[in-house]
């Protein structure tokens, strides 16, 4: 049977629509969307009056950014008006020697080894995840916001509705698994695949897209490799290519490599046939790398039983939208066996149409599922090419002040486990799989989260959630992950929303949160291809300073700090020591520091000096805070 793909488009979806549902629905039994945070970058005017109640100002002239710093966007308001400028302003940075600014705090001493070197940051590494059932992700002030914080690569179409999505129609099927056990689906009408390549384009980022491994695009039956290999052709295809992709197993003609690809270059009909959500006039190939089949599959019902939270339709669900689900636990059919040599059928057809792209195996990086990696691996390898892993860090429900310290106890161990288990010989893996994190943030498994905001205040705690994040970076960037991306774009943890009942502090879209603010502060630690380096700390403070550094590609050097103390204040002397460890004199220091005592506040700048060219300098660092500050080459 031939079915027709504008058909598919008019008859799929299902709009239980209540957009709130579908955002608590964006992932499974990794734990729900964080309140921490991923990357942040603001930059903006000195002018600028604060509204109302705190309501950002309008307007304001942006200033220049300091070393590392792209331009700051013009205007954007921060809290009370509008965002200091990241940099040392028109005038430039100060470049004579000065006596050092005197500091005042408990003594620590951080120590920065430039021969102790480590993994080589990604050039993709900070990355955001984003959801068709995202109404916002098209406004207009996103993209400058991403650029700003430095973000690199973009996850879509979601975590757990990317298993009942089908990107050919923008239609997602509904079942009783579709996302974390939720039984509503909403997809938002303006977010298709097209729309998110102008996204990708404005921002200057890559791609990681996650594939229907689930279902087939009429909800009937298990998902198919055409759907995915059809879905490489639009995106990176030649429209002179006749390679066929061929038929599917219900009988559904994928046509060729060739006839997706002028799809996406042509212009739109004056008669729209169905398919001009996908004519975007785009002749060149998008050259999306990274390609994840299908998403949290071991939540399919393998191992929990009933309806699991991530579609599968290799067991039927019940019939009339019925939720009591049977015939799952333990099914052979939903084994990690099973999924592993799905990979090795999907990483066929799709390279069968791009041979360049990279494919993704969901694996874990804890013992909760003890035979997946297992299983998995022994069914795929080595068809495939990079490990998909998903953290939840840190337990909110035992109290905020544990997330900043999570990151340095958990990240080193998932990356142990993942990385023992591909290189276990009977696998027959490739050797050094990379690793990426394409969901992650602060664990809320137990229920509890940041406490809402008032009208007047933002959440109590939430700067706990910022240091989370920006720490979260840089034990990320010692582990060389490929890319990592924050759940999510659009949530009161990265770039808020306006919602009077969930958020009543946010008063206008895209509000940075702590979690863009994170990202912010982390990415003037090292950007991509820079190298991290040994940083141990010493002296009374105690372990509740965190430290780490790296070599830019330029030369300098960067530092950055974290004081999880909320209420001491550190002294801390950086020492540089190593071959060509002398830099400048004059440097530069960025903190994010918080507003009544715990609440998530925002980045500064200032100009950091010593006395002469040297190796040392003593910076401060405010409780609860994190501060980097970058040292130029001499």
């Amino acid at each position: 049977m031939t079915t027709s793909f504008t058909n598919l488009r008019s008859g799929l979806i299902t709009t239980l629509a209540i957009a709130a549902l579908a955002a608590a629905c964006s992932s499974g039994g990794g734990g729900s969307a964080g309140t921490g945070g991923a990357a942040g970058g603001g930059a903006g005017g000195a002018g600028g009056m604060a509204g109302a109640g705190g309501m950002a100002g309008g307007g304001g002239t942006a200033g220049t950014w300091g070393p590392n710093g792209p331009p700051p966007i013009s205007g954007f308001a921060g809290f009370g008006g509008s965002l200091p400028p990241l940099g040392p302003g028109q005038g430039g940075a100060p470049v004579t020697c000065m006596d050092p600014i005197a500091v005042t705090g408990t003594a620590a001493t951080v120590t920065a080894n430039l021969d102790m070197v480590g993994r080589t940051v990604s050039p993709d590494l900070l990355g955001i995840h984003t959801s068709v059932y995202d109404g916002n992700m098209l406004n207009p002030t996103t993209p400058d916001l991403l650029k700003a914080a430095g973000v690199k690569t973009m996850r879509y179409p979601g975590g757990s509705y990317a298993d009942l999505y089908h990107w050919e129609t923008h239609t997602g099927t509904w079942t009783p698994a579709a996302g974390a056990g939720g039984n509503g689906l909403y997809i938002a009408r303006d977010v298709d695949f097209g729309a998110f390549i102008g996204l990708l384009d404005k921002v200057g980022a890559n791609a990681v897209i996650t594939v229907n491994y689930g279902m087939d695009p009429a909800g009937s039956g298990p998902g198919v490799p055409q759907e995915a290999a059809a879905w490489v052709a639009y995106a990176n295809g030649d429209p002179a290519s006749t390679v066929a992709i061929g038929k599917d197993s219900t009988g559904t003609d994928w046509k060729t490599v060739g006839y997706w690809a002028t799809l996406r270059a042509s212009g739109k009909m004056p008669t729209d046939d169905g398919n001009n959500f996908l004519r975007i006039s785009h002749p060149t190939p998008v050259g999306v790398k990274y390609w994840e089949i299908g998403n949290e599959l071991y939540g399919n019902g393998y191992y929990h039983g009933n309806c699991g939270w991530e579609a599968d339709k290799r067991v039927p669900y019940p019939d009339n939208m019925g939720t009591n689900c049977m015939g799952r636990k333990d099914n052979p059919v939903l084994s990690p066996s099973t999924y592993g040599m799905g990979v090795k059928q999907w990483a066929a057809a799709m390279k069968a149409v791009d041979p360049t792209i990279k494919i993704g195996a969901v694996l874990v990086g804890n013992n909760e599922y003890p035979d997946w990696n297992a299983k998995v691996l022994a069914a795929a390898c080595p068809s495939f090419d990079l490990a998909i892993l998903h953290w939840y860090g840190g337990n909110v429900g035992t109290g905020l002040q544990v997330l900043p310290s999570a990151p340095e106890v958990e990240i080193p161990g998932i990356f142990s486990t993942v990385r023992g288990a591909l290189g276990t010989p009977m696998f027959g893996c490739p050797a050094n799989i990379p690793v990426l994190v394409t969901e992650w943030g602060p664990n809320s498994l137990s229920g509890n989260d940041l406490p809402v905001s008032t009208p007047d205040m933002g959440p109590a705690g939430s700067m706990y959630a910022g240091l989370f994040a920006a720490e979260s970076y840089a034990n990320f960037m010692e582990q060389g992950a490929v890319a990592v991306n924050w759940l999510e774009l659009h949530n009161r943890s990265f770039l808020a929303q306006i919602d009077w009942v969930g958020d009543p502090f946010t008063r206008y879209n895209d509000t940075r949160r702590w979690g863009h603010k994170g990202m912010n502060i982390a990415h003037f630690l090292a950007a991509g291809n820079d190298t991290m380096v040994q940083a141990t700390v010493s002296g009374t403070f105690g372990a509740a300073l965190k430290a780490h550094a790296s070599l830019h590609t330029d030369g300098a050097v960067g530092v950055m700090m974290t004081n999880t103390n909320r209420n001491v204040a550190a002294s801390v002397t950086v020492n540089l020591t190593g071959t060509g460890a002398a830099r400048g004199c004059v440097g530069a220091r960025y903190a994010y520091t918080p507003i009544n005592t715990d609440q998530d506040g925002d980045l500064s700048y200032e100009p950091i000096y010593a006395a002469a060219d040297g190796m040392s300098v003593t910076v401060a660092v405010p409780p609860l805070s994190t501060v980097v500050v970058v040292l130029p080459k001499k």
